[in-house]
């Protein structure tokens, strides 16, 4: 299984944050599928075939990791570039 993880510094209030989330996986529901669930007031969970991961904040740091399944493994830096370039628009 390929892990890819993401830190962040956001510079933004834990609410400002968590609606940031909420809309990015609004979106990734839609175009991927994805089933997410909140573990707690700043742990986001979400997975959808081949893939699982979760978002973690805090008043500084966005951290993000998601695990590959074997048919998503070659696709790894793809997606990787991908996510960086969501966070780096969510979280301006």
């Amino acid at each position: 299984m390929a892990v890819i993880q993401v830190k962040r510094n956001h510079g933004k209030s834990i609410d400002e944050v968590r609606v940031k989330v909420e809309e990015l996986i609004v979106k990734l529901q839609h175009k991927l599928q994805v089933r997410s669930e909140w573990q707690s007031d700043n742990t986001l969970v979400f997975q959808r075939k081949g893939a699982k991961g979760e978002i973690e904040f805090d008043e500084t740091t966005l951290e993000l990791t998601l695990r590959l399944g074997m048919m998503l493994r070659a696709l790894k830096k793809p997606i990787e570039t991908e996510i960086h370039a969501v966070l780096d628009k969510f979280l301006k």
